[in-house]
């Protein structure tokens, strides 16, 4: 008889890998308020709320910091004997991000402003506030307030906000994801030897831990999306051609949130997979699901990629014999 062995190595993971952005340019447009121009001991008529423009600069030093330069049109507003004048001014901060969710962060900047109003300027301190969307991997959406403290041209003296909605478009990463699903066997025969009695022997087959990630995943949800299904019936149809094999599936989860809500999630995602192999007409009694919540990172928890990969689904199919007849 011919001695086959095989050896299959399945790889599902689907990695999130793309170059940070270092240099990002965005634009924003809104609404401005000055608050006590017109207390600043002006008389005649005086118009407080103008509209907004802007366009920024940034350098992303990692995913918490960057450092943002900036131009501001405050709009033009009249004050007194001053009619119709513009506001302009030129920003630099520093930019701290933190992750909420997924795909939604909160940002904040503290730095100065250099503020040019009726041929006069003057240096203020800047802060701002906002939400940022990740709509692609390299353009966010943005609502942002911004404050600039006390303004003191000429003999006003007063404070600068601004309500504006932008966006931001970073340069030197990937638009998407980067999928390296990959499967490869090997198959040796040995040469035929003759032997007295044929005699079936059995072979193991060996199989590496594999995961389905948290992009094969629903936003927030245990619900697996169609690049998931299909990774999940590529699974199914290796424990249909071989119903000696069982499988192990453990889910996890990154350490945002409560470790309650971490360990409720993690158990319905690995069964959100067993259902699927179910479906697919695998037995129950093959199928082991547990949950580890937020433990056993294989990343760190402080970076954005390092969080995707420890949201995760892992699959291990214990090593099995079978007769090759």
């Amino acid at each position: 008889m011919k001695k086959l062995a095989a050896v299959i190595s399945t790889t599902l993971i689907m990695a999130s890998a793309s170059a940070n952005a270092e240099v990002y340019l965005g634009a924003k447009a809104g609404a401005t308020f000055l608050h006590s121009l017109c207390d600043s001991g002006t008389s005649g008529s005086c118009d407080e709320d103008s509209w907004a423009l802007g366009a920024f600069l940034g350098y992303e030093i990692n995913d918490t910091f960057a450092l943002e330069a900036g131009f501001d049109a405050l709009g033009d507003t009249t004050s007194g004997d001053l009619d119709d004048e513009s506001l302009k001014a030129y920003t630099i901060a520093p930019r701290y991000t933190q992750e909420l969710a997924d795909d939604l962060d909160v940002f904040a900047k503290l730095g100065g402003a250099f503020v040019d109003y009726a041929d006069e300027d003057d240096w203020a301190l800047l802060g701002a506030i906002g939400l940022s969307y990740n709509l692609t991997k390299n353009i966010d959406l943005q609502a942002e307030y911004q404050h600039i403290n006390y303004i003191d041209v000429d003999v006003r003296e007063f404070n600068a906000n601004s309500f504006t909605l932008g966006f931001r478009t970073k340069f030197g990463g990937s638009d998407e994801d980067t999928a390296e699903p990959v499967q490869e066997v090997m198959v040796e025969e040995a040469v035929e030897q003759p032997v007295e009695e044929p005699v079936a022997e059995p072979v193991s087959k060996k199989f590496e831990k594999i995961s389905i990630d948290s992009g094969n995943f629903e936003l927030n949800s245990a619900e697996l999306n169609p690049e998931g299904q299909q990774e999940a019936d590529r699974l199914a149809v290796l424990m249909n051609e071989h119903p000696e094999a069982k499988v192990e599936l453990v889910g996890y989860t990154d350490s945002l949130g409560a470790a309650s809500y971490n360990q409720k999630l993690s158990e319905k995602r690995a069964q959100a997979v067993a259902d699927a192999l179910t479906e697919q007409g695998v037995d129950s009694s093959r199928i082991t699901v547990r949950g580890e919540g937020e433990n056993n990172p294989i990343a760190s928890n402080d970076t954005k990629e390092g969080r995707a990969k420890n949201r995760r689904v892992e699959i291990l199919v214990p090593e099995f014999e079978y007769e090759v007849k």
